[in-house]
Protein backbone atom coordinates (compact mmCIF):
# COMPACT_ATOMS: atom_id res chain seq x y z
CA UNK A 1 0.00 0.00 0.00
CA UNK A 2 2.75 2.46 0.91
CA UNK A 3 4.61 1.65 -2.28
CA UNK A 4 1.54 2.34 -4.38
CA UNK A 5 0.99 5.77 -2.89
CA UNK A 6 4.63 6.76 -3.24
CA UNK A 7 4.99 5.47 -6.76
CA UNK A 8 2.05 7.59 -7.84
CA UNK A 9 2.86 10.64 -5.72
CA UNK A 10 3.14 12.75 -8.87
CA UNK A 11 -0.45 11.87 -9.76
CA UNK A 12 -1.55 12.69 -6.24
CA UNK A 13 0.10 16.10 -6.27
CA UNK A 14 -1.35 16.84 -9.71
CA UNK A 15 -4.79 16.11 -8.33
CA UNK A 16 -4.09 18.39 -5.39
CA UNK A 17 -3.00 21.19 -7.73
CA UNK A 18 -6.16 20.75 -9.80
CA UNK A 19 -8.23 21.05 -6.65
CA UNK A 20 -6.36 24.12 -5.43
CA UNK A 21 -6.63 25.76 -8.85
CA UNK A 22 -10.36 25.19 -8.92
CA UNK A 23 -10.72 26.52 -5.38
CA UNK A 24 -8.86 29.68 -6.29
CA UNK A 25 -10.98 30.31 -9.36
CA UNK A 26 -14.17 31.05 -7.45
CA UNK A 27 -13.11 34.24 -5.65
CA UNK A 28 -10.89 35.36 -8.52
CA UNK A 29 -13.68 35.04 -11.08
CA UNK A 30 -16.19 36.59 -8.75
CA UNK A 31 -13.96 39.58 -8.14
CA UNK A 32 -13.72 40.20 -11.89
CA UNK A 33 -17.49 40.30 -12.38
CA UNK A 34 -19.01 43.20 -10.48
CA UNK A 35 -22.57 42.51 -11.52
CA UNK A 36 -22.42 38.87 -10.49
CA UNK A 37 -20.58 39.79 -7.33
CA UNK A 38 -23.30 42.17 -6.21
CA UNK A 39 -25.91 39.48 -6.83
CA UNK A 40 -24.01 36.94 -4.76
CA UNK A 41 -23.84 38.73 -1.41
CA UNK A 42 -24.57 36.17 1.24
CA UNK A 43 -24.17 35.61 4.95
CA UNK A 44 -24.41 31.80 5.17
CA UNK A 45 -23.25 28.77 3.24
CA UNK A 46 -25.62 25.86 3.87
CA UNK A 47 -24.15 22.38 3.41
CA UNK A 48 -26.36 19.30 3.32
CA UNK A 49 -25.58 15.64 2.88
CA UNK A 50 -24.10 12.53 4.40
CA UNK A 51 -20.71 11.65 5.87
CA UNK A 52 -18.89 13.49 3.08
CA UNK A 53 -20.51 16.78 4.04
CA UNK A 54 -19.78 16.00 7.69
CA UNK A 55 -16.08 15.32 6.89
CA UNK A 56 -16.03 11.81 8.34
CA UNK A 57 -13.20 9.30 8.42
CA UNK A 58 -13.23 5.95 10.19
CA UNK A 59 -9.78 6.39 11.67
CA UNK A 60 -10.75 9.72 13.23
CA UNK A 61 -13.99 8.27 14.53
CA UNK A 62 -12.12 5.39 16.19
CA UNK A 63 -9.57 7.73 17.73
CA UNK A 64 -12.20 10.05 19.21
CA UNK A 65 -14.46 7.49 20.87
CA UNK A 66 -16.50 7.93 22.96
CA UNK A 67 -16.89 11.72 22.76
CA UNK A 68 -16.84 12.41 18.97
CA UNK A 69 -16.80 16.24 19.08
CA UNK A 70 -18.04 17.49 15.72
CA UNK A 71 -15.42 20.25 15.71
CA UNK A 72 -12.70 17.61 15.28
CA UNK A 73 -14.07 16.81 11.82
CA UNK A 74 -12.68 19.94 10.20
CA UNK A 75 -10.93 18.74 7.05
CA UNK A 76 -13.95 17.83 4.89
CA UNK A 77 -14.88 19.33 1.56
CA UNK A 78 -17.37 21.68 3.25
CA UNK A 79 -14.54 23.07 5.39
CA UNK A 80 -12.25 23.46 2.38
CA UNK A 81 -14.90 25.10 0.21
CA UNK A 82 -15.99 27.30 3.11
CA UNK A 83 -12.43 28.60 3.47
CA UNK A 84 -12.48 29.66 -0.16
CA UNK A 85 -15.80 31.45 0.23
CA UNK A 86 -14.48 33.26 3.29
CA UNK A 87 -11.63 34.71 1.25
CA UNK A 88 -14.24 36.89 -0.40
CA UNK A 89 -16.84 36.92 2.39
CA UNK A 90 -14.83 37.00 5.66
CA UNK A 91 -17.91 37.00 7.86
CA UNK A 92 -19.54 34.05 6.12
CA UNK A 93 -21.19 31.49 8.40
CA UNK A 94 -20.88 27.85 7.39
CA UNK A 95 -23.95 25.85 8.44
CA UNK A 96 -23.07 22.18 8.03
CA UNK A 97 -26.09 19.90 8.39
CA UNK A 98 -24.19 16.84 7.15
CA UNK A 99 -25.19 13.54 8.79
CA UNK A 100 -22.99 10.42 8.53
CA UNK A 101 -25.03 7.49 7.24
CA UNK A 102 -27.78 9.68 5.78
CA UNK A 103 -29.86 8.28 2.90
CA UNK A 104 -32.24 10.12 0.62
CA UNK A 105 -35.12 8.75 2.70
CA UNK A 106 -33.73 9.75 6.09
CA UNK A 107 -32.70 13.20 4.82
CA UNK A 108 -36.35 13.82 3.97
CA UNK A 109 -38.07 12.03 6.82
CA UNK A 110 -35.48 11.77 9.60
CA UNK A 111 -34.08 10.95 11.94
CA UNK A 112 -30.35 11.32 11.43
CA UNK A 113 -29.26 8.14 13.18
CA UNK A 114 -25.79 9.54 13.90
CA UNK A 115 -27.30 12.45 15.81
CA UNK A 116 -29.05 10.03 18.15
CA UNK A 117 -25.63 9.07 19.51
CA UNK A 118 -23.16 11.81 18.59
CA UNK A 119 -23.23 15.59 17.97
CA UNK A 120 -23.49 17.14 14.53
CA UNK A 121 -21.83 20.34 13.36
CA UNK A 122 -25.26 21.99 13.35
CA UNK A 123 -27.82 20.27 15.59
CA UNK A 124 -31.24 20.25 13.97
CA UNK A 125 -33.63 22.87 15.29
CA UNK A 126 -36.48 20.36 15.43
CA UNK A 127 -34.59 18.04 17.76
CA UNK A 128 -32.82 14.73 17.23
CA UNK A 129 -35.92 13.04 15.81
CA UNK A 130 -36.36 15.65 13.08
CA UNK A 131 -34.99 15.51 9.56
CA UNK A 132 -32.09 17.25 7.88
CA UNK A 133 -34.41 18.66 5.22
CA UNK A 134 -36.74 20.16 7.82
CA UNK A 135 -33.76 21.84 9.49
CA UNK A 136 -32.52 23.20 6.16
CA UNK A 137 -35.94 24.59 5.27
CA UNK A 138 -36.30 26.11 8.74
CA UNK A 139 -32.91 27.77 8.42
CA UNK A 140 -33.75 29.14 4.97
CA UNK A 141 -37.07 30.48 6.25
CA UNK A 142 -35.31 32.20 9.16
CA UNK A 143 -32.67 33.75 6.88
CA UNK A 144 -34.49 34.71 3.67
CA UNK A 145 -32.25 35.80 0.83
CA UNK A 146 -29.02 35.51 2.80
CA UNK A 147 -28.09 31.85 2.25
CA UNK A 148 -25.86 31.28 -0.76
CA UNK A 149 -24.53 28.83 -1.85
CA UNK A 150 -26.19 25.56 -0.88
CA UNK A 151 -24.36 22.29 -1.48
CA UNK A 152 -25.68 18.76 -1.12
CA UNK A 153 -24.29 15.26 -1.54
CA UNK A 154 -26.69 12.35 -1.07
CA UNK A 155 -27.41 8.91 -2.50
CA UNK A 156 -24.20 7.04 -1.70
CA UNK A 157 -25.71 5.31 1.33
CA UNK A 158 -28.73 4.24 -0.71
CA UNK A 159 -26.31 2.57 -3.11
CA UNK A 160 -24.23 1.06 -0.30
CA UNK A 161 -27.37 -0.49 1.19
CA UNK A 162 -27.99 -2.32 -2.08
CA UNK A 163 -24.35 -3.42 -2.17
CA UNK A 164 -24.65 -4.85 1.34
CA UNK A 165 -27.97 -6.55 0.63
CA UNK A 166 -26.45 -8.16 -2.46
CA UNK A 167 -23.23 -9.15 -0.65
CA UNK A 168 -21.38 -7.27 -3.40
CA UNK A 169 -22.65 -9.72 -6.04
CA UNK A 170 -22.49 -7.90 -9.41
CA UNK A 171 -25.52 -9.68 -10.90
CA UNK A 172 -27.67 -8.85 -7.89
CA UNK A 173 -26.52 -5.21 -7.90
CA UNK A 174 -27.25 -4.89 -11.62
CA UNK A 175 -30.75 -6.26 -11.12
CA UNK A 176 -31.44 -3.73 -8.36
CA UNK A 177 -29.85 -0.79 -10.17
CA UNK A 178 -32.86 0.55 -12.13
CA UNK A 179 -35.07 0.75 -9.04
CA UNK A 180 -32.21 2.24 -7.02
CA UNK A 181 -31.55 4.99 -9.55
CA UNK A 182 -35.23 5.84 -9.81
CA UNK A 183 -35.55 6.00 -6.02
CA UNK A 184 -32.55 8.28 -5.59
CA UNK A 185 -33.61 10.54 -8.45
CA UNK A 186 -37.17 10.84 -7.15
CA UNK A 187 -36.08 11.70 -3.62
CA UNK A 188 -33.36 14.08 -4.78
CA UNK A 189 -35.88 15.81 -7.01
CA UNK A 190 -38.21 16.35 -4.07
CA UNK A 191 -35.36 17.68 -1.91
CA UNK A 192 -34.09 20.08 -4.56
CA UNK A 193 -37.55 21.36 -5.46
CA UNK A 194 -38.17 22.29 -1.83
CA UNK A 195 -34.76 23.92 -1.49
CA UNK A 196 -35.26 25.88 -4.69
CA UNK A 197 -38.69 27.08 -3.56
CA UNK A 198 -37.20 28.21 -0.25
CA UNK A 199 -34.12 29.82 -1.84
CA UNK A 200 -35.06 30.87 -5.38
CA UNK A 201 -31.90 32.90 -6.04
CA UNK A 202 -29.28 30.77 -4.29
CA UNK A 203 -26.68 28.75 -6.09
CA UNK A 204 -27.36 25.07 -5.44
CA UNK A 205 -24.56 22.62 -6.20
CA UNK A 206 -25.16 18.87 -6.13
CA UNK A 207 -22.02 16.81 -5.52
CA UNK A 208 -22.22 13.42 -7.20
CA UNK A 209 -20.69 10.06 -6.33
CA UNK A 210 -17.33 8.40 -6.80
CA UNK A 211 -16.86 4.62 -6.67
CA UNK A 212 -14.53 3.70 -3.80
CA UNK A 213 -14.47 0.05 -4.86
CA UNK A 214 -13.05 0.72 -8.30
CA UNK A 215 -12.72 -2.38 -10.45
CA UNK A 216 -13.10 -4.77 -7.49
CA UNK A 217 -16.87 -4.97 -8.06
CA UNK A 218 -17.72 -5.60 -11.70
CA UNK A 219 -20.07 -2.97 -13.08
CA UNK A 220 -19.76 -0.62 -10.09
CA UNK A 221 -18.16 2.12 -12.17
CA UNK A 222 -20.97 1.93 -14.71
CA UNK A 223 -23.59 2.06 -11.96
CA UNK A 224 -21.91 5.09 -10.38
CA UNK A 225 -21.85 6.91 -13.71
CA UNK A 226 -25.52 6.09 -14.27
CA UNK A 227 -26.38 7.43 -10.81
CA UNK A 228 -24.44 10.60 -11.53
CA UNK A 229 -26.22 11.05 -14.84
CA UNK A 230 -29.58 10.78 -13.07
CA UNK A 231 -28.53 13.22 -10.33
CA UNK A 232 -27.21 15.69 -12.92
CA UNK A 233 -30.52 15.61 -14.77
CA UNK A 234 -32.47 16.22 -11.57
CA UNK A 235 -30.13 19.07 -10.62
CA UNK A 236 -30.61 20.70 -13.99
CA UNK A 237 -34.38 20.58 -13.61
CA UNK A 238 -34.22 23.09 -10.74
CA UNK A 239 -31.40 25.21 -12.17
CA UNK A 240 -28.79 23.66 -9.88
CA UNK A 241 -25.30 22.72 -10.97
CA UNK A 242 -23.85 19.22 -10.77
CA UNK A 243 -20.29 18.58 -9.57
CA UNK A 244 -19.02 15.20 -10.78
CA UNK A 245 -16.11 13.71 -8.79
CA UNK A 246 -16.09 10.44 -10.70
CA UNK A 247 -13.52 11.34 -13.41
CA UNK A 248 -11.11 12.57 -10.75
CA UNK A 249 -11.47 9.63 -8.35
CA UNK A 250 -12.03 6.89 -10.93
CA UNK A 251 -9.83 7.50 -13.97
CA UNK A 252 -10.09 4.77 -16.57
CA UNK A 253 -7.70 1.86 -16.65
CA UNK A 254 -4.66 1.13 -14.54
CA UNK A 255 -4.67 4.53 -12.81
CA UNK A 256 -7.97 3.92 -11.03
CA UNK A 257 -6.82 1.83 -8.08
CA UNK A 258 -3.71 3.86 -7.19
CA UNK A 259 -5.75 7.06 -7.49
CA UNK A 260 -8.31 5.66 -5.07
CA UNK A 261 -5.47 4.78 -2.71
CA UNK A 262 -4.41 8.44 -2.71
CA UNK A 263 -7.81 10.09 -2.55
CA UNK A 264 -9.63 7.65 -0.25
CA UNK A 265 -8.78 5.43 2.70
CA UNK A 266 -9.86 2.28 0.88
CA UNK A 267 -6.27 0.93 0.83
CA UNK A 268 -5.71 1.36 4.56
CA UNK A 269 -6.17 -1.47 7.07
CA UNK A 270 -9.61 -0.01 7.89
CA UNK A 271 -10.66 -0.29 4.22
CA UNK A 272 -12.46 3.02 4.69
CA UNK A 273 -14.39 4.30 1.68
CA UNK A 274 -14.20 7.91 2.89
CA UNK A 275 -11.75 10.42 1.40
CA UNK A 276 -8.34 11.28 2.73
CA UNK A 277 -7.73 14.97 3.47
CA UNK A 278 -6.39 15.25 -0.08
CA UNK A 279 -9.53 13.54 -1.36
CA UNK A 280 -11.73 16.00 0.51
CA UNK A 281 -9.72 18.85 -1.00
CA UNK A 282 -10.30 17.33 -4.43
CA UNK A 283 -14.05 17.19 -3.76
CA UNK A 284 -13.97 20.84 -2.71
CA UNK A 285 -12.22 21.65 -5.96
CA UNK A 286 -14.93 19.91 -7.97
CA UNK A 287 -17.59 21.88 -6.12
CA UNK A 288 -15.66 25.15 -6.47
CA UNK A 289 -15.37 24.67 -10.21
CA UNK A 290 -19.15 24.56 -10.51
CA UNK A 291 -19.40 27.59 -8.23
CA UNK A 292 -17.08 29.44 -10.59
CA UNK A 293 -19.24 28.61 -13.60
CA UNK A 294 -21.98 30.81 -12.13
CA UNK A 295 -19.69 33.80 -12.54
CA UNK A 296 -18.99 33.19 -16.19
CA UNK A 297 -15.92 30.99 -16.00
CA UNK A 298 -16.22 28.31 -18.68
CA UNK A 299 -13.71 25.73 -17.54
CA UNK A 300 -9.97 25.07 -17.50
Amino acid sequence: MVFRVRSHSRSGWCLALIAVAALCLAPATQASNTKSRSASVHASYLALGDSLAFGYSQAKFNSLLPSEPASAYNTGYVDDFGKVLRLFHPGLRVVNDGCPGETTDSLINGPCQYQLAFPLHHPYSGGVASSQLSDALAYLAAHPGSVNPITIDIGANDALAVNRACNADPACIAAQAPALITHIATNLGSILQQLRAAAPNAQIIVLGLYNPFGATIAGADQLTMALNTAEAQVAGSVNARFADPFPLFNPAGAREQPTLCVLTNICTPLVDIHPTDLGYLALAGVVARQYAFHFGFGGF
